[in-house]
């Protein structure tokens, strides 16, 4: 088997970054904003330092740590031919974008703050869209209470999706209800445990940090078997040295430390090793999606994810991105280091839809984006080197000088050894050639928004679960 793929770390490299990950988990340790987190790192043989709310995480912890990973997961949809399984072979399982807090209009393309309701249309689309695997809250809904927004986003999007979701939780408590409300559409918590419907992100805070609340619903998940995505998000020479060896080492220890909670909540608990670290735009601070640093971290990432036997989620795929109205706004280098992240040997990866450097998204966008990474996802294509594929009898039986054009053999197999778009496709496609009017594929993407929207319509929960859905919302607000 053969299948592209960047690769920048050396086996010394590798050995290199988990040696100083070490170092670094050792010393400084890792700051840890809760009593509970720092008791369980205490009693799993981490030294704690309570006043100043620290942990030194030792190598015999992490060795455990790493032995306990699952070598096999299940990611669950409501739909289980929608199912996710890691390891992954091939092109990674793409998703949304996640959490902007503003959509340009469908109609107008005027700006305005996200609601559920905008969600929901999003989740409607996202779900028709076959290139896309799996989900994000693509947009906040801030018609909901601040402290269960991520509650009311995970709710809209299991019932107006049958793909797997994922999202977050800012507390212990919300992280409670969500696993309340995702096991009351799977039927029980064991039959959640067994196939998660939802996994969240956990984000440490660069460099080296975990907030409680955040860190307390990790913990939340892990016992109740839900995937737990400990994404890094450090900024070379902000949140972490201006460079890469060091910016590497920071991403591992955060990946590695989050794993050891994870862990000793659950031995065996689903978690996916994460990075959306990339360099900042140093005349403004702002982050920098398409920078030439950020394929190089996920490459880098990826790898390190791999030297433990862990699924990996860097990198992404998202075309709209350095602009704030729908489009193709990448200039041609980024376009590519954007695309490359995706050969990086990561199993899960995210963006589509997204606008404004992650701030915004658009529902045209989805279409713009699934478009194009129906295209690039190719490059990640399973090839193989066997006895069948090879071919051998076949090019006796031809002949020095033959064709293959009329052999049955290139009948059979055309279609799934090249690439060949369907008409409909190939007709959506042509509309992004550069020498056509930019606003021929934005027109043509809003009228295909326009009619997912009011002809696809996702399978539905049944009325007496989603009552109770709503009813687990409803009281976990009125705490």
């Amino acid at each position: 088997m053969a299948v592209a793929q960047i690769r920048i770390l050396s086996e010394d490299d590798v050995e290199a970054v988990h040696a100083k990950t070490l170092e670094l988990l050792e010393n400084p340790g890792v700051a840890v904003r809760s009593e509970r987190a720092l008791k369980l790192l205490g009693d799993g043989g981490a030294k704690i330092d309570a006043e100043r709310m620290r942990a030194s995480i030792p190598e015999s912890l992490v060795k455990e740590t790493v032995k306990n990973l699952p070598k096999t997961m299940r990611f669950g949809a409501r739909n289980p031919r929608q199912d996710m399984v890691f390891p992954r072979e091939g092109a990674p399982y793409m998703a949304t974008n996640g959490t902007a807090v503003y959509m340009t209009d469908l109609n107008s393309g005027e700006r305005h703050t996200t609601t559920r309701a905008d969600l929901r249309d999003f989740m409607i689309l996202c779900d028709a869209m076959d290139p896309l695997d799996y989900v994000w809250p693509i947009v906040t809904a801030h018609d909901e209470p601040e402290e269960s927004h991520a509650l009311s986003e995970l709710t809209t999007c299991l019932l107006n999706t049958t793909k797997h979701v994922q999202g977050e939780a800012m507390s212990g408590a919300e992280a409670r209800a969500e696993v309340e409300v995702a096991s009351a559409i799977a039927g029980s918590e064991d039959a959640l445990a067994k196939r998660p419907l939802f996994s969240v992100i956990q984000c440490p805070i660069c460099p080296l940090e975990f907030e409680r609340g955040s860190i307390e619903a990790t913990m939340e998940f892990a016992k109740a078997g839900v995937p737990v995505v400990s994404m890094s998000m450090a900024l070379m020479g902000l949140t972490s040295p201006v460079s890469l060896a060091s910016t590497v080492a920071i991403v591992n220890a955060e990946n590695l430390a989050s794993f050891a909670i994870s862990q000793l909540c659950r031995k065996g608990t689903p978690v996916v090793y994460s990075s959306e670290s990339t360099s900042p735009n140093m005349m403004t601070g702002e982050i920098h999606y398409g920078a030439l640093e950020e394929i190089l971290l996920a490459a880098a990432a990826a790898q390190m994810a791999d030297s433990y036997g862990a699924a990996s989620m860097v990198g992404g795929f998202g075309l709209g991105l350095a602009g704030s109205s729908p489009g193709i706004h990448l200039d041609p280098a980024e376009l590519i280091f954007t695309s490359l992240t995706s050969d990086t040997g990561t199993d899960f990866a995210s963006g589509i839809g997204g606008l404004d450097q992650a701030k915004g998204a658009s529902l045209e966008q989805i279409i713009i984006d699934c478009d194009m990474w129906e295209l690039v996802k190719e490059l990640r294509r399973v090839v193989r080197f066997d006895e069948e594929h090879f071919a051998v009898d076949l090019v006796r039986s031809v002949g020095p000088g033959g064709t293959f054009l009329k052999s049955p053999h290139t009948v059979r197999n055309m279609k799934k050894e090249l690439f060949i778009q369907s008409r409909e496709k190939a007709k959506n496609t042509a509309l992004y050639q550069l020498s056509r009017d930019r606003m021929e594929f934005i027109r043509s993407a809003r009228e295909r928004v326009s009619k997912v929207l009011s002809t696809h319509r996702p399978e539905q929960v049944d009325d007496d679960t989603k009552k109770e859905v709503e009813r687990i919302l409803e009281r976990h607000q009125r705490r």
